[in-house]
């Protein structure tokens, strides 16, 4: 009982120590659970007080966790995903409701997009929602609980996460039909270097990241922030598009890309990432081998 005393004596100040810890911003945490700024203040002043050490360093009107309350986040946040757990199985709610899913890649959605509506076949409770993050906020939304899992084509920063490596997609040259090499039996190098890509926008490296390699100079003829309207393009007959295979198969409208025979793209890697699992294998794993079968199937 000495235990349960100790843990409820500053049990009502966790939610407002998490949404603290996790913004670094009095307002935005403020905001999340609907009260003022000064009873959050206050809330972490009594815990702060009540574990007996500080949990943030503060500078002027700034506040920032130091280690101790790192830690102290850590335990904080497996121990509420222990509780919901909890509550979601009395509910036998394993694979009902919500399933947040990102995917950051072309490749990956598709994959992950006929993978879930096979899985709701079975769990037709299961209400997946496809968002979109910069690949970059992939990792905080993960340990926040904001998402349930995450695909993408490029290795994130651990930072706690599960990585399931899913595998490797083959990537190409392709073009359309009305393109001028897509009745070229053998195109040269040379020949493609010819003509103008479709290609993602760059990042403030000037990196395109859909695998060209960076010491073959190329022509860019046009920019999309979705390579799935650069898929479009690429079958227009206009330009060029370096592409992933199952990319390429995804066109429903029977306008058949071709795969120039030359391989100097490498392989898209892909990738699965979660929070680690506490108990049972839950929903993210269910997500993720579900992926993983419709990978192996095609």
């Amino acid at each position: 009982m000495e235990r349960l005393r100790r843990v409820a004596s500053f049990w009502n100040w966790l939610p407002a120590f998490r949404a603290v810890a996790e913004t670094e911003h009095l307002p935005t945490a403020a905001e999340a659970l609907f009260v003022s700024p000064s009873a959050l203040s206050r809330a972490i002043r009594l815990l702060e007080k009540d574990v007996g050490q500080p949990l943030f360093r503060r500078t002027g009107r700034r506040i920032e966790l130091n280690d101790a309350g790192k830690c102290f986040l850590d335990a904080v946040r497996d121990g509420m995903r222990m509780v919901h757990a909890g509550l979601e199985h009395l509910r036998s709610a394993g694979l009902d409701g919500r399933a947040l899913v990102a995917s950051a890649g072309l490749v990956t959605t598709a994959y992950v997009v006929p993978a879930l509506t096979a899985l709701r076949r079975s769990h037709p409770k299961l209400i997946p929602m496809i968002v979109s993050f910069a690949p970059s906020e992939l990792g905080r939304h993960l340990m926040q609980g904001e998402l349930d899992v995450a695909f993408l084509s490029d290795k994130l920063d651990p930072q706690g996460l599960a990585e399931v490596h899913l595998g490797t997609e083959p990537t190409g040259i392709y073009c359309g039909p009305d393109h001028p090499l897509y009745r070229r039996q053998r195109p040269s190098l040379e020949a493609v270097l010819e003509h103008e890509f479709v290609a993602p926008v760059p990042d403030p490296q000037g990196q395109t990241h859909e695998g060209w390699p960076s010491e073959v100079t190329r022509r860019i003829g046009m920019h999309v922030d979705q390579m799935r309207v650069g898929l479009d393009v690429c079958a227009s007959g206009d330009f060029l598009a370096v592409l992933p295979d199952a990319v390429a198969r995804s066109r429903g409208d029977g306008a058949a890309l071709r795969r120039l025979p030359l391989d100097l793209v490498p392989p898209v890697q892909l990738f699965a990432y979660h929070r680690p699992t506490l108990g049972p294998d839950g929903r993210a794993e269910a997500i993720v081998a579900a992926v993983q079968s419709q990978i192996l199937r095609v």
